[in-house]
């Protein structure tokens, strides 16, 4: 009777163990064997590691916030360059017209949101506050919250279809500005994104489906990089270091404090169907129970 001390790997749990194997003098264990072993095992890791880092879900997400990034910085750019040329185009017609009262202006000040340094030091803060409603009042809120993502994610993909709009329409149009009294003055390429943005929050909000809140939510994303700008690297550093000082301590640091995860918890938790709690409040149980709940639009989702 001879004993054998052969180490037993584990590859799921990672468990390295010694079994004591009691066998006949007339079988042979390999010597090589826990060498093998050992080799598979390593190789199991590798293999996990490498496809951890090759999984088709964060190869998108990179990809895709590469993109917008490039995207959202080409957009801004270019709303600058058209911002210049009719400045230059008003500057040529007050040489002509002297006497002409109005003034030049710019009215890209107007739209796009420059961040100083204060501003930068507070915006950490405010979202900070922001997170902690959320995550305290978002039963009673979530309405609300859904509401005002729906009508913010139409504005935003509205500005995305909006070149896409300008070359359909090009061959067909001027334009020219119409009017709609207090709403303001608006040409048919921006209609026609409007509207489109407006069928597609539509179709989201009564299906819920996640690639319709992706692209709402790339939406966001390039309005976001293409309207607020920072004018220095000095405030560029500031914001910059307040959101990783607030992505950390919301991430890693609340639920010692607060015993959930505040920042997992508000993103991962769907919210109400205005659909829904409109069909309740008109006892229209059929529309309620087709209405699903959202998910709003502040994250990229791209499942496995």
């Amino acid at each position: 009777m001879t004993h054998y001390i052969v180490p037993l790997l584990d590859t799921k749990l990672r468990i390295s163990t010694n079994v004591t194997i009691t066998t006949l003098s007339a079988i042979r264990i390999d010597p090589l064997c826990a060498l093998r072993v050992n080799e598979t095992h390593v190789l199991s890791i590798c293999v996990d590691r490498i496809y951890s880092l090759m999984d088709s879900s964060r190869i998108s997400t990179f990809c895709i916030s590469i993109l917008l990034i490039v995207y959202g910085s080409f957009r801004s750019l270019n709303m600058e360059n058209e911002q210049k040329e009719r400045d230059k185009e008003k500057e040529k017609e007050r040489e002509k017209n002297p006497l002409d009262p109005s003034p030049l202006g710019n009215s890209n000040e107007q739209n796009v949101q420059t961040i100083d340094s204060t501003q930068a030091m507070f915006l950490p803060v405010g979202a900070s506050v922001s997170l902690l409603i959320m995550f305290f009042f978002f039963d009673s809120m979530q309405t609300v919250f859904a509401t005002c993502t729906a009508l913010i994610a139409t504005v935003a993909f509205a500005f995305l279809l909006l070149p896409m709009c300008q070359y359909l329409v090009r061959p067909c149009s001027d334009g020219t500005k119409m009017s709609f009294g207090c709403c303001g003055r608006f040409t048919s390429a921006e209609i026609i994104s409007f509207a489109l943005s407006f069928c597609l929050v539509c179709v989201w909000v009564m299906t819920g489906h996640w690639l319709l809140m992706d692209a709402l939510g790339m939406g966001l994303c390039v309005a976001f990089i293409a309207f607020v700008r920072l004018p220095s690297l000095k405030v560029s550093t500031l914001l910059l270091t307040g959101l990783l000082i607030y992505d950390v301590f919301w991430v890693f640091f609340s639920s010692y404090i607060f015993n959930a995860n505040v920042m997992v918890k508000v993103a991962t938790r769907p919210a109400d169907n205005p659909v829904g709690a409109m069909a309740r409040r008109l006892h229209l149980g059929g529309i309620m129970k087709e209405a699903p709940k959202l998910s709003l639009p502040g994250k990229l989702v791209f499942p496995r």
